[in-house]
């Protein structure tokens, strides 16, 4: 169903009670960031940051000790810890650290530094700061990746610093929430537009089914415009109690059709990628990506000059929107009624807005094996296919901001540029989180020129895993994809890339196969006699996968040739069959020495990731002692 309300200017002074009588005012003073860290809303956290430092607030519903930490996974140990209190009017703060779950000790060096502190009859009110970079091995680096923020209080105070009288346990009292410290927010103009109006585009009750992943499909009526508007704002509605089950959600603009198939009123659409769903519908992924949004991304608020157009001469009028629901514990009998809030309006910005994803395909080809610490993959938008949608469009387009994407494996993302040799980081995050997947806005916009290529670079922690991880739209299934905010909006919509199929089962011990044609086709072994009877996913669990031979693995397909594609809009003339690459060596950049500011020295430039271009002689010595080795084991 889609709801359309006009908007108006009007200012609103948000107020948290803090169920005393007295109220803590959101937005106040000079923080640029707040967040409540608990569910009950009793643990306030205000933070600005520049380049050197971060400053916090934390107000917190107790008149005993305060606590926060950064994590590396979301529990103690390993923590960098403050702990603070205020008694008989004088505030108190300690920088500590954890090492197992037990009293956090009191560090040596002091690097948070108490700025003030009061308490009033029901909160403990504390602002301190530190530098992003302490240089203190015992506290941690505050970056651009995904923090484990913990917290804890009691409602005495301690008496001394530590020991047996210092701060108590604090039971209950306890949690962690993961964030971006750093991210870098839009400021939302909204309410200073003249003109603005929103669209609400809902699933209607649809029965979730009692499986793993569901993606169902709706496609939607857009207002009738008189010409073009841009989207400047775009907030998820999430039904209440259903935040654990809507992951993530597309929007894509479809075709024009004239006998596009709409559901009567009341439809609740229909699973994606099924029978089931018309086949019109399908059309519509041939259209751009309007929104992209994924749990913990927040509301996504689009920079004064750039708008996502619609209603121009180009605009079919219908959108279709693609629902991820998770449903792990295969519970029967949800319904939802989900969806996005688009803000729209006719005055028109400087720049149309686009989305382009790049990544690897997604298909069972790609392969992650179990009990591998860092199993990495990546995938490219080569040159080829950039140069000849940006000559399409005919001048260079301009990064604004990335969302990383991968599903439960997923620890370490990051989204980079090739030009000229030179590799450079777009956004980074080494300790990603599934639950959390912000549109990182870059600081600097990025222009990317014909010649250059972007990639997106996933690793995975499958130690824990006892057999082999195959992409795929599932959430126990792996992705690897990056979403790139640019403008101005060109015709190419996706641009990825695979392994070539016979290098992912010639590890196993594969020496000659045929497929389909097509890289979403079963494969039919003919060669070695002793496979030709064996499924792809046969040959692959085959292996007897170790720490040692899956990281071989890893480097090996890294040093493979890869299947390159890309996907234009239905507005474009490029000729993307003629774009592929069948044998693409995956690109490779030398990256610029960076600064280590606690060693005021140059780290040396590595040599280019994902390893050399030729084989290393160890690799290949292992690689071929391996291949016999498991030769040995499938024949037995």
């Amino acid at each position: 169903m889609a709801r359309i309300f006009q908007s108006f200017c009007v200012i609103v002074l948000a107020l948290v009670p803090n169920h005393g009588g007295q109220a803590l005012a959101i937005g106040s003073g000079d923080f640029t960031h707040h967040e409540a860290l608990d569910e009950e809303d009793k643990f306030h956290l205000f933070w600005k940051f520049d380049e050197e430092k971060i400053e916090f607030e934390a107000h917190v519903q107790t008149t005993g000790w305060i606590g926060m930490g950064l994590s590396p996974n979301g529990g103690m140990p390993g923590s960098d810890i403050v702990i603070g209190w205020v008694k008989d009017g004088t505030a108190h703060l300690t920088d500590r650290y954890a090492d197992a779950k037990a009293e956090p000790s009191v560090d040596e060096s002091q690097d948070w530094d108490l700025v003030s502190g009061y308490e009033n009859g029901t909160h403990t009110v504390l602002r301190f700061n530190r530098k992003l970079t302490t240089c203190d091995e015992r506290d941690r680096v505050i970056n651009d990746d995904t923090l484990r923020v913990i917290w804890a209080w009691h409602d005495e105070d301690p008496e001394d610093e530590s020991g047996v009288n210092g701060p108590t346990y604090h039971g209950p009292n306890k949690g962690a929430r993961a964030t971006l410290l750093l991210e870098q927010i839009v400021p939302d103009q909204t309410s200073s537009v003249g003109t603005a109006y929103t669209v609400d585009l809902l699933m209607n009750n649809v029965t979730i089914p009692n499986q793993d992943t569901t993606y169902w499909c709706h496609v939607f009526e857009m207002p009738k415009l008189g010409g073009k508007h841009h989207v400047i704002k775009a907030e998820a509605i999430v039904q209440p109690g259903n935040e654990g089950t809507v992951h993530h959600l597309l929007v894509y603009t479809c075709k024009k059709n004239p006998n596009m198939t709409i559901m009567p009123e009341g439809h609740p659409g229909h699973e994606c990628y099924t029978p089931n769903m018309p086949s019109d519908w399908r059309e519509c992924y041939e259209g751009s990506i309007l929104v992209a949004w994924a749990i913990g991304s927040g509301d996504q608020v689009y920079p004064e000059h750039v708008g996502y157009p619609i209603g121009d001469e180009d605009d079919s009028g219908y959108v279709l929107m693609e629902m991820h629901y998770d449903n792990p514990l295969l519970t029967s009998g949800m319904q939802d009624s989900s969806g996005i809030r688009l803000t729209y309006t006719p005055e028109l910005r400087d720049n149309d807005l686009g989305t382009l994803e790049v990544g690897v395909l997604v298909n069972k080809y790609h392969v992650v094996p179990p009990r591998v610490p860092e199993f990495t993959s990546a995938g490219f938008c080569s040159s080829q296919c950039l140069n000849a949608f940006l000559e399409e469009q005919g001048q260079p387009i301009h990064i604004i901001g990335v969302n990383l994407h991968s599903h439960l494996l997923g620890v370490k993302l990051n989204a980079r540029l090739i030009r000229d040799g030179v590799e450079t980081d777009i956004v980074r995050d080494d300790n990603y989180d599934f639950n959390l997947q912000f549109t990182r806005m870059l600081k600097e916009e990025l222009t990317i020129y014909p010649g250059d290529i972007l990639l997106t670079e996933c690793v995975y922690d499958s130690s824990h895993k006892e057999s082999i991880v195959y992409g795929g739209l599932g959430t126990p299934q792996e992705m690897c994809e990056g979403f790139f905010l640019y403008y101005p909006k060109f015709n190419l919509s996706r641009c990825d890339s695979m392994v070539n199929i016979g290098h992912t089962v010639g590890y196993a011990g594969v020496q000659d196969f045929t497929f389909g044609g097509s890289v979403y086709a079963d494969i039919d072994i003919t060669a070695p006699a002793h496979m030709v009877n064996m499924s792809y996913e046969e040959v692959m669990e085959a292996v007897p996968w170790t720490t040692e031979n899956g990281q071989i693995f890893s480097e090996y397909l890294m040093n493979s040739t890869f299947y390159s594609t890309c996907q234009g809009t239905h507005q474009s003339n490029v000729d993307i069959d003629a774009l592929r690459g069948w044998a693409d060596p995956f690109p490779r950049g030398v990256k610029r020495a960076t600064e280590d500011i606690c060693s005021r020295s140059s780290t040396p430039t590595p040599e280019p990731v994902g390893g050399s271009t030729a084989w290393r002689p160890r690799f290949a010595a292992v690689y071929a002692f391996a291949t016999f080795l498991l030769s040995l084991a499938i024949m037995g």
